[in-house]
């Protein structure tokens, strides 16, 4: 009984978090380029974290996808597979450090480590 308590509390707080990630990237990119505030800044990188930990595995996808436009099927199959690999791992461990340093002004003005800063942006994938 406990069990299935503790496991239904554990998936609302994953989709919060999910749904403040998935918004808080939807936020727009020159609120804080036009001299916003330090909260804005912080929240912003904050925001950008989460959301790039919830949606790295989309790299999985859009790398490879990117790759096939560009080099064709095969090269898709092989470097775009090991690429989104990779960029799914950096994504990753980009938003755990983005998550854990948003009171940190790093790097200068919170601006994104990784670019393209989101994966996807207004319902596609954001060109690299």
């Amino acid at each position: 009984m406990w069990a299935r308590r503790s496991l239904r509390g554990i998936g609302v707080i994953a989709a919060a978090v999910m749904v403040l990630g998935i918004g808080a990237g939807v936020v727009s990119a020159d609120e804080t380029a036009k001299g916003g505030s330090r909260v804005d800044g912080m929240l912003r990188k904050l925001g950008r974290g989460i959301t790039n930990i919830v949606t790295c595995p989309g790299e999985l996808i859009r790398t490879p996808e990117r790759v096939g436009r560009e080099d064709g099927y095969l090269a898709a199959w092989s470097v775009g597979l090991l690429q989104g690999a990779w960029r799914t791992v950096l994504r990753g461990v980009t938003g755990a450090f983005e998550v854990v340093t948003f009171f940190l002004e790093v790097p200068d003005d919170y601006g994104p480590l990784m670019k393209p800063e989101f994966v996807f942006a207004h319902g596609e994938w954001t060109p690299e």
